[in-house]
């Protein structure tokens, strides 16, 4: 009797695990009207975790949307979404929470940032401490932005390429964009003292980015099964190398001796501001600055290797937005520079626009005082319209943030796509890499084609700027979308004002998969030949 009522229990418990584990996620669920992936979508998430094991999510999902539609369920609990109302719009200007995703790919020394932040509300208030020093009106207006650009173009990165010029030597520019990008965005940052100059120092700036991008290959591990991976580590199965640790921990130590460095200045020369601009780290001063006010601590003088409020999370900020920085400009200067190089007709029209400024952008300077070069006023560099053209369009075409960004639907449900009744905490994502490449939005999506820009109706263009995606959307839109803007279009300004370039190595310049993404092969080599 008692072994019957076991072997009873047994079955009802079974009939229930298949009930819950297959029946209802598979032929039940309101997302059971969804289109599949894969056969085993509907009650497994193996498929979902093999595509970004194996690094092929973007293509894969873009494919799968030309196949299936604007929506699309990858596991039991998670959909894709490609369309703008209903799916972007919704998901992203809608309140929906981010995942775990980002705090477990982007938290730096153990402590959150505003990127990995998921509660809105505190995300709202750490990004509203730094949305004046990113805006578009301070940053266009900024001094220091002003004398930092003339000094990293005139000084750093022009004579490389003047040196090129008259020798005929050929250059690999992809790293050298992500130095130009780092050091751009620092030298806002931190200022020109102390920021990094990887531009002309070569060997510290290989050490960075190897360590920086060396990660990569386990980036699936961290991201999506950190707790898997910690665990097997405890008994000896080191998924992730203890190497990629090691490199975690040393760029973490270079970057908080910057913020300690910028504390020190601060604490000692508080006017530095308006002393010495080109050196005053702007946007650390301005985090140091809200947390002060919003303490009420008034922080004193600061050694070498003492503790100071807030440390650490100012330090995970600042790392945080240097690394977005340095990473998505580099790629995306890497992407013009190839499209352009392809045209050398083009080139020579983006050069008559840049010659209408005043004044124009032209080196060598006729001053060895660079403090004294009169530059283009940055307003005007931001209104040329093919230079704008050049660069949205490479952003559409190459965006350097292809991959799905993640949010969790809310707790009483939504509608995506057509569907209703999507129930809460599904996991959803939208991503740039299929929306651009949509030929109702962008006809002919896989060419690059500035023209479409400039010549578009005032309706294809709501269009097309609706569905352009390369900033974000949203409350999470990219903080530092400004001042990355105006860093690029001033390096492109001052390229082809004084240079023309053409295409010696192309070989790998396709894209590679990934959350952000550069080139397959690390690199482009160009030649430049002075005006």
């Amino acid at each position: 009797m008692d072994l019957n009522i076991t072997l009873l229990a047994l079955g009802i418990l079974g009939l229930l695990a298949v009930y819950q584990l297959f029946v209802y996620p598979a032929f039940l669920s309101p997302l059971a009207k969804v289109p599949a992936a894969n056969f085993s979508a509907s009650f497994s998430s193996l498929w979902s975790n093999y595509i970004r094991w194996a690094n092929i999510e973007n293509n894969t999902l873009y494919e799968l949307h030309r196949k299936l539609g604007p929506i699309v369920r990858l596991g039991p609990n998670e959909l894709s979404v490609d369309c703008y109302e209903g799916g972007l719009k919704t998901i992203y200007t809608g309140g929906f929470h981010k995942t775990d995703f980002y705090k477990n790919r982007f938290t730096n020394y153990g402590m959150q940032n505003s990127f990995t932040m998921i509660d809105k509300a505190e995300h709202s208030a750490r990004k509203r401490m730094l949305s004046n020093i990113y805006s578009k009106t301070v940053v266009l207006a900024s001094p220091t932005v002003k004398e930092t650009t003339k000094s990293i173009l005139f000084e750093r990165l022009l004579p490389i390429f003047q040196a090129a010029a008259e020798t005929g030597r050929s250059i690999d520019v992809h790293r050298l964009d992500y130095a130009y990008a780092m050091d751009s965005f620092m030298s806002y940052q931190f200022g020109l003292s102390i920021g990094s100059n990887f531009i002309q120092d070569d060997s510290k700036r290989n050490w960075y980015l190897d360590n920086f991008f060396g990660r990569r290959p386990w980036i699936y591990w961290i991201t999506e099964h950190p707790q898997l991976a910690a665990l097997l580590s405890k008994v000896g199965l080191h998924i992730i190398p203890k190497w990629v640790d090691e490199s975690t921990e040393a760029l973490e130590a270079w970057q908080i001796d910057i913020c300690d460095k910028a504390e020190r200045l601060l604490s000692t020369n508080p006017s530095i501001a308006s002393t010495d601009p080109g050196n005053y780290p702007a946007i650390f001063a301005t985090e140091r600055a809200q947390f002060q006010k919003s303490d009420g601590v008034n922080w004193k003088t600061v050694s070498p290797g003492q503790a100071y409020p807030r440390r650490l999370e100012i330090a995970s900020d600042m790392y945080d937005h240097n690394a977005a920085a340095h990473e998505t400009s580099g790629d995306t200067l890497t992407y013009v520079y190839y499209e352009l190089s392809k045209r050398p007709a083009l080139q020579a029209e983006l050069r008559k626009e840049l010659l209408t400024l005043q004044p124009p952008i032209l080196f060598p300077a006729e001053t060895a005082d660079i403090s004294t070069v009169t530059f283009p006023d940055p307003k005007a560099v931001d209104q040329l319209p093919l230079l704008d053209a050049t660069l949205q369009e490479t952003l559409r075409r190459w965006v350097a943030v292809p991959g799905p960004q993640f949010r969790r639907t809310p707790a009483e449900g939504c509608s995506l796509a057509g569907y209703d009744n999507i129930p809460g905490g599904v996991r959803v994502s939208c991503l740039a890499y299929s929306l651009h490449r949509n030929p109702n939005v962008f006809p002919s999506p896989l060419e690059w084609r500035p023209e479409r820009w400039l010549h578009a109706t005032g309706d294809e263009l709501r269009e097309m700027r609706r569905w352009f995606w390369a900033w974000g959307s949203g409350g999470n839109m990219c903080i530092g979308s400004n001042f990355a803007t105006h860093s690029m279009k001033h390096a492109i300004a001052a390229i082809y004002t004084n240079f023309t370039t053409e295409i010696v190595d192309a070989e790998g310049i396709e894209q590679a998969e990934g959350f952000t993404a550069g080139p397959v092969g690390d690199k482009l080599v160009l030649r430049f030949r002075h005006v």
